[in-house]
């Protein structure tokens, strides 16, 4: 038995119905998603496909972009929860470190497969970039706010912010068209390990910080 269906199992069976019919709904709309875009399915086909109404789709769903974006909450969540909970002595920056080997060493396909998807599913769409865009500063709003909190500063002080931007910009880059472009060079057997190349070359830099970063010579 999975974790899931033993989450399942201890629910009664008016919830039980209620995450199934929410599970459904967003493999009906991954699978639409990725062999049509965002743009080129509607709601209803959506609702269809599951056998719903429309009107029920938006009760689990208030907006369509939130198909997409299902597990931001959680993921943040284990974001903030990776910091907060570190080992005394560690520093924010080893702990996100630590937490994103552990996501892309955990991952059950090949890491770069599904960040190419998620970005299959992106695509052109202005309300779904407009969305990412917003999801990355939250993260990073919640990440200063908690990070202020435990060093006793104002969440809005140059520091934790700053701190926070750095630390969800590692994340957020990981999964940019530009990284991806640098791994899809490399060999399938490759692409895990030059992800973890990237992700310690990019900690480093954080790490050692800007302030003798490439001086103009000319």
């Amino acid at each position: 038995m999975t974790d899931r269906d033993a989450d399942l199992a201890s629910l009664g069976l008016r919830e039980r119905k209620k995450l199934m019919t929410r599970q459904a709904i967003l493999d009906v709309a991954e699978e639409m998603f990725a062999e049509r875009g965002f743009d080129g399915v509607t709601v209803a086909e959506i609702a269809d496909a599951v056998n719903i109404s429309a009107k029920t789709v938006f009760v689990y769903f208030p907006a369509k972009e939130d198909l997409v974006f299902a597990g931001e909450d959680q993921m943040r969540e284990e974001v903030l929860a990776a910091i907060r909970d570190r080992e005394v002595g560690q520093t924010p920056l080893a702990a996100m470190g630590e937490f994103l080997r552990g996501q892309i060493t955990a991952s059950g396909a090949a890491p770069v497969a599904e960040l190419d998807r998620l970005r299959r599913t992106v695509g052109d769409s202005t309300v779904l970039q407009a969305r990412l865009r917003l999801m990355w500063e939250h993260f990073e709003i919640a990440l200063a706010e908690q990070l202020a909190e435990e060093t006793g500063q104002p969440p809005t002080a140059p520091v934790p912010r700053a701190a926070a931007a750095a630390l969800i910009l590692v994340f957020r880059l990981l999964g940019s068209e530009e990284v991806l472009v640098h791994l899809r060079a490399q060999p399938k057997s490759r692409q895990r390990a030059a992800m973890l190349d990237w992700l310690a070359e990019s900690l480093r830099v954080i790490g050692a910080g800007l302030a003798d970063y490439a001086p103009r010579t000319a």
